[in-house]
């Protein structure tokens, strides 16, 4: 069971969240499994907030032990619920070969064809065209700006980020507390190709 903590209890009064200690991970859990990220044993120390138009959730998760070790590696994530996000499944990670990766995903690979995200992430979708339709350009330079190891998927009605180098602090809890709501109004602007 999850003891609450004095820094996230007050950044979530400070930034109008709900704070969770021990999750109710049923909601969290539909997310699952992921195309990118491995799925963990637990969630813990959720934040909930509902806007005018997007839910967010953020939580710590935690993976099983690696062998020899004790303690499961942990990380944040994000989960975004808006239904204006009606576009194709995709995700992407620059997080290839981490810890926190699954080499086993559910959707093919594909290419952006823009030369620089494809030198940093590796992407999926069920098609190039559906790929394109959902991480836009715009999408592209937020996440290739960010500099740091990150797993996202979107799908309609929501998405998933989890910048797995962020410490447990409260600059990290802000700044992914920041980059989801800028990942959320990028994924819902559509590319002008997928609007015909």
């Amino acid at each position: 069971m999850a003891s609450p903590i004095w820094w996230i209890a007050d950044f979530a009064a400070r930034a109008g969240m709900r704070y969770e200690p021990e999750v109710d991970e049923r909601w969290l859990r539909v997310w699952e499994p992921f195309v990118t990220l491995k799925t963990p044993i637990r969630y813990e120390h959720a934040l909930h907030s509902t806007g005018t138009s997007a839910a967010i959730s953020i939580a710590r998760f935690v993976l099983p032990p690696r062998q020899g070790w004790t303690v499961g590696d942990e990380a944040w994530i994000a989960f975004v619920q808006d239904e204006a996000m009606t576009g194709p499944k995709a995700a992407a990670t620059s997080d290839v070969g981490g810890i926190f990766g699954d080499s086993v995903t559910s959707m093919p690979r594909q290419f952006t064809r823009d030369t620089a995200f494809d030198a940093v992430f590796t992407s999926f979708g069920e098609s190039e065209d559906a790929l394109s339709q959902a991480i836009t350009p715009s999408l592209r330079k937020l996440t290739l700006g960010w500099r740091t190891p990150v797993h996202f998927e979107m799908k309609a009605g929501g998405f998933v980020l989890s910048p797995v180098a962020l410490q447990p602090e409260p600059q990290s809890l802000a700044w992914l507390t920041s980059a989801a709501r800028f990942f959320d109004e990028k994924a819902k602007k559509r590319s002008p190709a997928s609007s015909r």
